[in-house]
């Protein structure tokens, strides 16, 4: 392959989106570079005054079927794709007159100006571009002669690269111009795939198809730890119209991956009770992915306050998610506080003033999520990607089933959606204890997150953080988010004055759980699902 600086004498210029168009053809004309063009891009180049070649006289067909057909031919394809320097190539085109094309700038229909709303679809399958990604990848694939434009933030680069060479371009740039466009080809034909997957298939289907288009949004400062590079990208994957990704960011210094991954753990679980108890204030609060802090309450002030002394110290550095507009009196108890991140749907311009004085925080506005957005969660191992629907079962519709002879009282069932919901956030292994105070306050009262035992984290998290809090343990529902192997953990809540215990159910030692809570006076439910989150 020649790595050569390559003039440009012929350009094909055929674009949806004209903007700093204008200073990029004057600059072409200025080396003389003749123009060759389409329709509407056709008229805006002659209305600048510069002089254009029809698409037609290249092809020798007129633009036909709306439009449909205009740069797809033998000619225009040939002038893109034949080699420079291969003297085959060479004889071939000069014997089928074709001229080389040195340079094409192109961008696509708008799709994605389409996609995810309710657009009729005649007009989505129209705005699905046929000829321009046949002349993006003709000349992205010819790289070694041929320049591609597929992108507007590359014509300033362009432009004053085309200055500094006399009106060449290096290979190198052609090359990476190359690669970008391969891309973004890529991109629009994922979208294109999601989009119409998306409408007309159902979701079993839809997760069966091996596509997954990413659109960079932006780079971190750094991974999880320092030493690691990250990037976050925006991906399809839910047809919600309000994502995490799309949050709009009002203050504070870049979030990092650590930030983003709690963000969007603080955004998941508030969303999942704000969406099961209407009419009520929730915050929660979490810290390494996992909550800390959670309460439902009547007013947003006494849900933080609640949550944040649930686990004061770990709140401490916290990424809050709220379930309604930040008012000003929690923007003045967050103020006395260390906090990184505070997410929620809308915050008063009294609070966003205090906020200003702590200019590191920052403040994501994005609507709750949505109860069922038919999301695929993907996550990365060693050479390849798992792929899954997500949790979106909630406590409201899980099949309760009381197995003992005691019951739950009533004031413990209020909990069991609240606590089922707390637990489905916590790492496995885990284990929530709820509460409700005599101020009607729902809230997390102890929680056991991450073990490789059931046992461990309830005798040395959640039963620990509970009781430093003084609470009463009996009026307390435990919650595990798997089944209990074996009566020992009937045990150890008896132990200390477990009363109300829901799990899944499901294991072949049910028979003997269900008999130890029968001889402590422990009331069960089951509720036949499993609600692990590695």
């Amino acid at each position: 392959m020649k790595e050569e600086n390559r003039f440009i004498k012929r350009a094909l210029v055929s674009v949806t989106d004209k903007s700093h168009l204008a200073s990029l053809v004057e600059t072409l004309v200025k080396f003389k570079v003749e123009i060759i063009s389409t329709g509407g891009t056709k008229k805006f180049i002659e209305d600048l005054g510069i002089p254009v070649t029809s698409i037609e006289l290249v092809s020798g067909n007129p633009e036909a079927f709306g439009g449909r057909m205009k740069s797809i031919s033998f000619p225009v394809t040939s002038s893109l794709l034949f080699r420079r320097y291969h003297p085959t190539d060479l004889e071939e085109a000069c014997e089928l007159k074709i001229e080389a094309i040195d340079l094409v700038i192109c961008n696509l229909y708008p799709f994605d100006q389409y996609a995810g709303k309710n657009s009729e679809q005649d007009i989505l399958i129209e705005n699905i571009d046929i000829g321009g990604p046949l002349m993006l990848r003709a000349s992205a694939k010819n790289y070694e002669s041929v320049t591609v434009l597929s992108d507007i933030s590359d014509y300033e680069n362009f432009i004053s690269t085309f200055n500094e060479n006399n009106g060449a371009i290096s290979f190198k740039m052609r090359r990476d111009l190359a690669i970008k466009t391969f891309t973004r080809v890529a991109q629009y034909d994922c979208l294109i795939a999601e989009e119409l997957s998306s409408r007309f298939l159902d979701d079993h289907q839809t997760g069966d198809l091996p596509w997954l288009s990413l659109t960079p949004k932006e780079t971190l400062r750094y991974g999880e730890n320092p030493h690691q590079w990250a990037k976050i990208f925006k991906l399809k994957n839910t047809k919600s119209k309000h994502t995490l990704v799309d949050a709009v960011v009002l203050q504070g210094k870049e979030l990092s991956y650590n930030n983003w991954v709690d963000a969007d753990a603080a955004w998941r679980v508030m969303s999942d009770i704000t969406n099961v108890t209407p009419g009520k204030s929730i915050v929660a609060i979490i810290k390494h992915a996992n909550p800390c802090g959670l309460a439902v309450a009547p007013t947003l002030i006494e849900a933080l306050e609640e949550a944040w002394n649930g686990d004061s110290i770990s709140s401490f550095g916290g990424v809050l998610a709220f379930s309604n507009a930040v008012d000003l009196e929690c923007a003045n108890f967050l103020s006395e506080n260390f906090i990184e991140v505070v997410i929620a749907p809308d915050f008063s311009v009294e609070a966003l003033k205090v906020f200003q004085k702590k200019k590191n925080v920052r403040l994501l506005k994005v609507p709750v999520r949505e109860k069922i957005e038919s999301e695929f969660i993907v996550k990365s191992i060693s050479g390849g990607l798992l792929m899954q629907n997500e949790d979106e079962s909630n406590g409201v519709s899980e099949p309760l089933k009381l197995v003992t002879k005691t019951d739950m009282t009533s004031e413990a069932k209020e909990l069991v959606d609240f606590g089922i919901l707390a637990c489905k956030h916590l790492k496995s292994n885990g284990i929530a204890l709820v509460y409700k105070t005599e101020k009607g306050r729902l809230t997390l009262a102890g929680t056991g997150m991450g073990q490789p035992n059931r046992l461990d984290s309830l005798k040395l998290l959640a039963k620990i953080r509970a009781e430093q809090k003084g609470l009463a343990m009996d009026k307390m529902v435990l919650i595990s988010d798997a089944f209990f192997p074996f009566a020992d953990s009937v045990e150890v809540c008896n132990e200390v004055g477990i009363k109300n215990i829901v799990q899944p159910g499901g294991s072949i030692k049910d028979s003997e759980v269900v008999e130890a809570c029968n001889r402590f006076g422990i009331a069960m439910l089951t509720t036949g699902k499993r609600h692990f989150r590695h």
